[in-house]
């Protein structure tokens, strides 16, 4: 199964007669970690900028749960993914609430990608551990050093690597930190570094480490099938904040 396929059907899924209001009050309910998440990097990092004068892009956003949510302090959003399912919803629900927000259908991985603005903040919806090789993540680095203002910062929330990490049947996890499905075929779907090479990947690609602090028990879940493990054989939780190195 191509990686495009996998999240066109998991977005795919949602029944269309579903009523607007009950997937914009999902979509923002399930980003409201990232949101408080968010609100506390503003306050120790950019504190004295004022919410409607800043620029804010949601990277692999899907239906753009924390984007609606951070336009209601008044910021200027931009939701972006690259699964046209997701954008299709999420553009649904800017019309049915008339949100300050633009979703744009975009791959990050492109090296060529652009955007007609820089941002402030860049957040990650729990992309960059589903990004799984090593060019593309490149290209990923890439794009946020050349779309972050000179002060912006790039926030992100992502899963990393524990020893005890347990693998169900109909996955592995091969040397290069990465996990594969099973789908007839085996297909690449997420990215579990450890997070001392989290960190130097960082650094290698030319970002500065403001912030970054490891959650043991803090664990995430990499996919549905792992719901019900114990938090101690599950991937833990990094929280980073990076910015373009000063020239």
């Amino acid at each position: 199964m191509m990686i495009q396929n996998y999240y066109e059907s998991a977005y795919q899924a949602y029944p269309e007669s579903r009523p607007l209001n009950e997937v914009l009050e999902e979509a923002e309910r399930n980003a409201r970690g990232l949101y408080n998440y968010v609100l506390e990097i503003k306050t120790q990092f950019m504190p004295d900028k004022n919410w409607e004068d800043m620029t804010i892009l949601e990277t692999g956003g899907g239906h753009g749960g924390l984007s609606f949510l951070l336009a209601k302090l008044g910021a200027s959003v931009v939701n972006i993914d690259f699964s046209h399912s997701a954008i299709e919803m999420s553009k649904r629900l800017i019309e049915f609430s008339g949100a300050k927000v633009k979703a744009e259908i975009a791959d990050v991985t492109h090296p060529d990608i652009q955007f007609n603005q820089k941002f402030d903040i860049i957040v990650d919806s729990h992309l960059l551990h589903c990004i799984t090789g090593n060019a593309d993540r490149t290209s990923y680095y890439q794009t946020l050093k050349e779309s972050l203002k000179t002060d912006g910062i790039f926030v992100c929330e992502t899963m990393v690597y524990k020893k005890s990490l347990f693998i169900p049947d109909g996955f592995m996890f091969d040397p290069q930190f990465v996990l594969w499905q099973r789908f007839g075929e085996w297909t690449p779907i997420r990215k579990i570094l450890d997070s001392l090479d989290l960190e130097s990947e960082l650094k290698n690609a030319g970002l500065e480490i403001i912030f970054f602090y490891y959650y043991a028990h803090f664990a995430f879940v990499p996919h549905a099938q792992f719901m019900d493990l114990p938090t101690d054989i599950l991937p833990a939780s990094v929280r980073f904040v990076v910015r373009n190195k000063a020239e």
